[in-house]
């Protein structure tokens, strides 16, 4: 079996070639490249989805506070405001959920770097706002509950939809800020996170991957610029209007609305953009947000010196 595609059509003529539905060829891939058995991939993919799932009700249970100040509670606030101008489940969850878990990053907790600790509530966040207003029908937001595994197909393969399309990012441009900016952390999550939707909705593969060329290219040219030089300003509550950019680039798709530019070129685009922006908002901040008067007074406030 071939373990390696470099385009969408060589990965769809091979699952056909095979016989095998995405998700199973990538646990298949996954041991291979691992040395590992099909089942210890999968229980090590159940013990991650856990984590996220901790994570996000630890978020969402109590103020999250970092140690710098710069943290302090959003996810916690957003879930209990009554005030709001949208009364739809699935976009309030996302939202709370993304908040939530990259607020525990941001105080040292764990997560899953999906794909980076950075972007690390985007994929969770809207996979379990999708996975809890379906399960629950509820309108209202509440703490979820936890869940053990050993979990379902579906949602082990809307996972895997989000790192099938993580690979073809880190394969054609980076996942890395310090190389392509936030587009490549936040902007790689929006795309993975609206791939996951699309599936979990009932999309195909191609129209899958379809929401996640609209996501990617509404995210590219995103300045990786850190106040302080730490993962919060502008990350935490990116983290929140990226899971947003997923879930209307799922709507606009299952309307029939495609992008223009195939998911691959986009990535094309992406890893040009990112070669191009300049050093200072590419993570070491040095520019953009994190050289701002507010962003220079709260790097002296936290570090000292300068």
């Amino acid at each position: 079996m071939k373990y390696q595609f470099s385009t969408l059509k060589d990965l769809q003529e091979l699952l056909q070639t095979e016989q095998l539905e995405f998700d199973e060829y990538l646990l298949k891939r996954e041991a291979f490249l691992s040395n590992k058995s099909p089942d210890v991939v999968t229980i090590e993919l159940d013990r991650r989805i856990v984590i996220t799932r901790e994570a996000l009700i630890r978020g969402l249970s109590e103020p999250q506070r970092s140690r710098s100040g710069l943290t302090n509670g959003a996810a916690y606030a957003y879930l209990r405001n009554t005030n709001r101008l949208l009364k739809e489940p699935l976009y309030h969850r996302a939202i709370a959920y993304a908040l939530a878990i990259n607020e525990v990053n941001a105080c040292g907790g764990k997560v899953v770097a999906f794909p980076t600790a950075g972007s690390s509530g985007i994929v969770p966040g809207v996979i379990w706002a999708y996975w809890d207003t379906l399960r629950s029908g509820s309108a209202e937001c509440t703490i979820p509950s936890k869940m053990e595994p050993p979990f379902g197909r579906p949602l082990r393969a809307a996972f895997l939809m989000a790192s099938l399309v993580g690979i073809f990012i880190a394969q054609g441009a980076t996942l890395a800020g310090a190389e392509g900016g936030c587009q490549a952390e936040c902007g790689s999550a929006g795309a993975m996170a609206a791939a996951a939707l699309a599936y979990l909705h009932g999309a195909s593969l191609e129209t899958s991957f379809q929401g996640a060329a609209l996501s990617l290219k509404n995210s590219l040219g995103l300045a990786c610029d850190p106040v302080a030089g730490l993962v919060e300003i502008p990350c935490v509550k990116r983290n929140a209007f990226v899971a947003a950019n997923a879930i209307t680039a799922v709507e606009l798709v299952l309307a029939g609305v495609k992008s223009v530019i195939p998911f691959e070129e986009v990535i094309q685009a992406m890893k040009q953009i990112g070669d191009s922006l300049p050093a200072s908002i590419r993570e070491n901040a040095e520019g953009g947000l994190a050289m701002t008067p507010t962003g220079l007074h709260y790097k002296k406030l936290i570090m000292g010196g300068e």
